[in-house]
């Protein structure tokens, strides 16, 4: 294992698969030819797909283990060790900001990128998507304090926080001007480029309520239920998907590797290491679903 530190402080991490797992890759890469599946031929020799992901947006997606930085756990990150193998690549983890992902992979600079990122139809005009599961917003609060927030109506003139670049900071944008609408105060919406940064706001009383992943802020609530409480119900239900560049030989090749892993149990045996809730499964993987649903 081995890793190289950018300037502008992305992590890449190297991956080499055992020879029994490459023995099993190569298998499966015969399997995915015999089906017609093709990738890029510059990923192909390479010999390496390169992950984006930011771990900051924390377990059950994509977290480091606890006292590393390169590390990687996470239903995402290993969902792409399975595509990887499947593909008969080593995999190279790039660990950046959630804002910088998809211009990482514009750029070129990452292959896919998987970080519980919401598939909408604003971000498929950039990049293509592959669904992978069904995921959704909440809000958390700390169990003492912020009494007056029951739901997302009662965030006017309070400090909301939300990761930079994600779908819940349009949603507290949103909530602001209905607020200032309304004719109340608005919403100071606060952005973190990390979950942990939003946590600590919210326990030092720097921020009232922190808007996030359903999956994330559920798992903290269970995990301290005597500093956390999750406030109203659950919103932005959509798809989440796996990000590759747009009109990429890629997209249909991912297609079809995560249906091979729904079908021969990969997908389920991490769904449920994970503990993500029976909503958020999907039984076929699909392509640029939130456009396709529409």
């Amino acid at each position: 294992m081995s890793k190289t530190i950018q300037e502008d402080g992305t992590v890449f991490r190297k991956v080499t698969l055992s020879k029994s797992f490459a023995v099993a890759a190569t298998l499966a890469l015969c399997v995915a030819s015999a089906q017609a599946v093709e990738i890029p031929k510059d990923i192909q020799d390479s010999g390496k797909l390169v992950l984006g992901t930011s771990a900051s947006v924390g377990l059950p997606w994509s977290s480091t283990k606890e006292g590393t930085t390169d590390q990687f756990i996470g239903f995402d990150h290993d969902l792409a060790m399975a595509i990887a193998a499947k593909l008969g690549l080593k995999l190279e983890v790039a660990n950046m900001g959630f804002d910088s992902l998809i211009p990482s992979l514009q750029a070129g600079r990452v292959n896919i990128v998987i970080s519980g990122m919401f598939d909408s139809a604003a971000r498929e005009k950039k990049v293509d998507f592959i669904d992978h599961a069904i995921g959704g917003s909440a809000m958390l609060v700390k169990v003492h304090g912020a009494d007056d927030i029951k739901s997302r109506d009662d965030l006017c003139g309070h400090n909301v926080s939300s990761l930079r670049g994600s779908v819940e900071t349009t949603s507290a944008t949103e909530i602001s001007k209905n607020c200032v609408a309304a004719g109340k105060a608005a919403v100071n919406v606060q952005t973190f480029p990390d979950t942990s940064s939003q946590l600590a706001a919210l326990s030092s009383g720097r921020t009232d309520a922190v808007l996030g992943d359903l999956e994330y802020l559920g798992l903290t609530a269970a995990k301290l239920p005597d500093q956390f409480r999750l406030a109203g119900e659950a919103f932005n239900s959509g798809p989440v998907g796996i990000a590759v560049p747009k009109g990429s030989s890629l997209g249909p090749a991912i297609v079809a590797i995560l249906d091979e892993l729904i079908k021969d149990g990969t997908y389920d045996k991490l769904f449920k290491q994970y503990q993500f809730p029976e909503i958020a499964r999907v039984s076929k993987a699909v392509l640029n679903g939130a456009s396709a649903n529409k």
